[in-house]
């Protein structure tokens, strides 16, 4: 049987061949795929070079002398071959290009002093080492040493002035040290070397964003997009424009999972300890009244499970059935499954995985969860899908008069009993009990709250 890495990807040869690249496999056995473009390579006709080969998952790397072209995900098995084995094959350059994958293998485990380190020693080896050097500004950056990196990206565009990872990577550098006219200036560089470049229009949002051009942030970020539709990023940094811009009738996702994940150590101690949060004993109070029987089993559902207290005030009626939790927050399902409480916690949104195929409910619980929700529909909808005949849903609101639901200035919303019973009613869900309770303090004053139950009827 013929080693399936013996052979070029064929998808290489066309456009290399269409530029008079020379392509030669560098056989490693099944250590990595390597190909080695060995003809210099004009500027336009790099970019264009660089840009099919990220379309079929290379990534070039130039050292200043020739390009070397590696398949994307490869760097840890380039990083296992011996340099005695590319020495046999290329000369001591390519040595230094193993070097670059051990760094780009250390960068990639989040062993950042480590990766600055080795490509460090790579470009001492090599001063002309383009990629390097900015790879050693990347990590020099992820360790907050941004005017260090700012030295090697300039060093790097010293040798290439159009070099537009560097020039990206260093108005990135600038953003960081909050010199934003600078960093736009910069980005508007990069993009003038490559309109192409996703990550620049991206990072110009972000340089906007903070420069309160929330509009002009926008066309950015849909600049982003129109390249890379799936950048997730650029979608997350979008969404949060429009929250601020107050067109959203949520809290964005990546907005809520960086909150918690900041909160998530230390939540307990401040919400129960320092706020008085009361969320969790408000609902399993109403469950008291409202349920049929206070005996397991139940299948449960904790949405917004957070670090587990309502999964805590819940667990002997999930004996013999289930109780699941879905948060977005990685580190409050961390804290959650600690509690070794829940039989499944899903990462996720949501309004996204209610509508997902899955398990079915008895009791559906969002304590402290829906305040940062404006519209309920999607929610409750998911909510009537996941539950079974005769299910219930209990849930706290921050309680407001009137009709529909606000916005508060500290990024939460409110609810009216109005439009509580209505979205209930378009949900085809029967509207249990509602009551007024205290949710916590806030500033010493206490939260005005609603606990209230709805019920999927039998006969659905």
């Amino acid at each position: 049987m013929s080693d399936p890495y013996d052979v070029v990807d064929p998808v290489l040869i066309p456009w290399a061949d269409a530029h008079g690249l020379t392509v030669q496999k560098v056989n490693m056995g099944v250590c990595a795929r390597w190909v080695w473009l060995e003809s210099p390579v004009p500027d336009a006709t790099a970019q264009l070079s660089v840009r099919r080969a990220h379309d079929v998952g290379y990534r070039q790397v130039d050292d200043g002398r020739f390009t070397v072209v590696v398949r994307v995900g490869d760097w840890e098995h380039a990083a296992d071959a011996t340099p005695g084995t590319l020495a046999s094959v290329l000369d001591e350059q390519l040595v230094r290009i193993r070097e670059y994958a051990v760094g780009m293998t250390c960068f990639q485990a989040g062993q950042f002093e480590q990766a600055q380190h080795i490509f460090g020693e790579v470009v001492r080896l090599n001063p002309r080492f383009l990629d390097g050097l900015c790879m050693r500004g990347i990590a020099l950056m992820r360790l907050r040493r941004h005017q260090e990196a700012l030295d090697c990206f300039d060093r790097a565009l010293a040798l290439k002035p159009d070099f537009v990872e560097a020039l990206s990577n260093r108005a990135s550098a600038l953003l960081e040290l909050s010199r934003l006219d600078e960093a736009l200036a910069g980005f508007d560089g990069a993009l003038a070397v490559d309109s192409g470049h996703a990550n620049s229009w991206n990072d110009r949002g972000n340089v906007l964003t903070s420069m309160k051009r929330f509009e002009d942030a926008l066309e950015s970020y849909d600049k982003a997009l129109a390249l890379r539709p799936d950048f997730p990023e650029a979608k997350d940094n979008r969404t949060n424009v429009l929250f601020v811009l107050g067109r959203m009738s949520r809290c964005p996702p990546a907005y809520m999972r960086s909150l918690f994940d900041d909160y998530s150590s230390y939540y307990d101690a401040a919400m129960v300890g320092t706020l008085g949060y009361r969320g969790h004993l408000n609902l399993r109070a109403l469950a008291e009244r409202v349920l049929p029987r206070l005996t397991p089993p139940w299948r449960i559902l904790d949405l917004g499970c957070g670090t587990g207290l309502v999964g805590d005030a819940f667990k002997d009626l999930a004996r013999g059935g289930r109780l699941d939790g879905i948060d977005l927050s990685p580190r409050m399902i961390e804290a959650a499954r600690r509690r070794g409480i829940y039989d499944n916690l899903v990462l996720g949104d949501l309004e996204t995985v209610l509508h997902e195929p899955g398990h079915s409910y008895d009791l559906i619980l969002a304590a402290d969860t829906m305040i940062y929700f404006g519209d309920l529909a999607p929610t409750f909808a998911g909510v009537a899908e996941r539950l079974e005949p005769g299910g219930f849903y209990l849930f706290a609101v921050e309680s407001m008069s009137g009709e529909g639901w606000e916005r508060l200035p500290v990024n939460r919303f409110r609810h009216s009993e109005a439009y509580l019973r209505a979205e209930a009613a378009r949900a085809r869900l029967e509207f249990i009990e509602i009551a007024p309770c205290l949710l916590r303090r806030e500033k010493t004053e206490p939260v005005a709250g609603f606990a209230v139950a709805l019920q999927k009827p039998v006969g659905r």
